[in-house]
């Protein structure tokens, strides 16, 4: 048994201990906090963003190499921040976003037929774009003239907007179906849109009509230029059901797969990155529902996409003699 000085020996002892814990703890915490306040500063200095004030007009761009490391953090460690931009309460229902180059602003688009440009300067609406006869059902914006944006509607027709001006500086159509994609090419003004079952390449500010550049058996989800300038790449329809969608109480879903395809060779395919001869899908199945299924970063080095889940392994059956088995898959027994 200890006398009262030894226990309170100890008690001090163990008091010094947890002060001494509890101070390391702080110092680490402000260390920590330190080091997020310098970052912060020098994204700041690079980009022109503010967490708090968002984007200062007038701001450089960031160089390639902050770029790549922004994205990384991005990508890497989701290191995001959300901020609401609220539209006005007429507002019932949202089709397409789409985001500038340079981070000042982003357009949406709407049933009533418009497309509204929101700052991300101020978190309002600063333009409200009026002329598509139905509601536009894809929109983006030119990645080296961020004032630049390109809209399709579900009637066929392709409108490209002056968002400084507020106004648009041209039109064209298509067809009668529905525009599910446009992409602006990287270095020039020229617009690769997909509108049912064809692809078309259109010099915006040119009075050329739009050239009809590729045909497909289905159709188009979305089409992207490689930020590389080199490259197109295409989510198409392979088919509107698989197999095991003709199963009883199987649902039917269509089958996407992306190429890549070579804007040099007349977007022919480029090969798998799996090295099979003869297979032209650079991803041979996606899942889809319209062109934000697929995305790729501006530096290029990476495509956001929504791929199936794997099926799940095949169990193996012995039968009773244990000199046969079956395989069961997730439609059933495929072999014996």
């Amino acid at each position: 048994m200890m006398d009262g000085e030894g226990c309170e020996g100890e008690y001090q002892a163990m008091e010094v201990e947890e002060d001494r814990k509890g101070m390391a703890a702080r110092q680490q915490r402000r260390g920590a906090a330190h080091g997020m306040r310098m970052l912060d500063v020098l994204k700041e200095a690079e980009t022109g963003m503010s967490r708090r004030a968002g984007i200062r007009p007038g701001s450089p761009r960031p160089t390639a190499k902050v770029s790549e490391y922004l994205e990384d953090g991005t990508v890497v460690c989701g290191a995001f921040h959300e901020r609401a931009c609220d539209l006005p309460p007429d507002v019932r229902c949202t089709i397409a976003v789409a985001a500038s180059s340079d981070g000042t602003m982003f357009a949406t688009s709407h049933g009533d037929h418009h497309i509204r440009i929101v700052s991300l300067v101020t978190h309002r609406v600063v333009a409200v774009l009026e002329g598509h006869p139905r509601t536009p059902w894809t929109l983006s914006f030119h990645s080296k003239f961020p004032h630049l944006l390109v809209s399709g509607c579900l009637n066929g027709e392709l409108r490209v907007w002056d968002v400084r001006r507020k106004q648009c500086v041209g039109h064209t159509r298509l067809g009668t179906d529905r525009v599910t994609s446009v992409c602006f090419h990287p270095e020039r003004t020229e617009v690769a849109a997909a509108c049912g079952k064809d692809l078309f390449l259109w010099d915006a500010l040119s009075d050329k009509p739009p050239e009809k550049a590729l045909e497909t058996c289905i159709g188009f989800l979305c089409v992207t230029y490689h930020p590389n300038a080199l490259w197109l790449l295409t989510c198409e329809v392979r088919s509107l059901g698989t197999a095991g969608a003709r199963q009883p109480g199987a649902r039917h879903s269509p089958h996407f797969c992306i190429r890549l395809r070579d804007l040099s060779d007349g977007l022919k395919p480029l090969a798998s990155p799996t090295g099979e001869q003869g297979e032209e899908d650079f991803l041979p199945m996606v899942l889809g529902y319209s062109e934000s299924g697929m995305y790729v970063s501006p530096c290029g080095r990476y495509l956001a996409v929504c791929l199936p889940p794997p099926p799940p392994p095949p169990v193996v059956v012995a039968t009773p003699g244990g000199s046969v088995f079956s395989v069961v898959g997730p439609g059933g027994p495929v072999g014996g």
